[in-house]
C-alpha cells in the first residue's frame, strides 16, 4: 500500500520542535562568511536576517552552519536549529 499524503506528513513531523511563542531559527543559507538566516518570531512572522541586523532588541553577532548568536543587553544568546538544542 502506498502512503497517503497525511501519513507521510505525520511521519515527517516532529512535535514540540518549535516553541510557538518564542523566537526560533528555521534555516541558515549562504556561503561561510556571507550567511543569512530565516527566523520565526514569537508573533508568527518570519524574517530574513544577516550579521549586524537587529533581532529581539539585540544585534546579530554571528551566523553559523546551524545556529545564530545575537547580543542583547550585553548577553550573548544562541538560537539553534530545531533538534540541535
Amino acid at each position: 500500500m502506498l502512503p497517503t499524503r497525511a501519513s507521510v506528513a505525520r511521519a515527517a513531523t516532529e512535535e514540540g520542535q518549535i516553541a510557538l511563542r518564542k523566537i526560533n531559527l528555521v534555516g541558515v543559507y549562504g556561503a561561510p562568511g556571507d550567511r543569512r538566516a530565516l527566523v520565526r518570531l514569537g508573533n508568527g512572522r518570519y524574517v530574513k536576517i544577516e550579521v549586524g541586523d537587529e533581532l529581539d532588541g539585540g544585534r546579530v553577532a554571528a551566523i553559523g552552519e546551524r545556529d545564530i548568536t545575537y547580543v542583547k543587553r550585553g548577553e550573548a544568546l544562541r538560537l539553534a536549529m530545531p533538534g540541535d538544542g
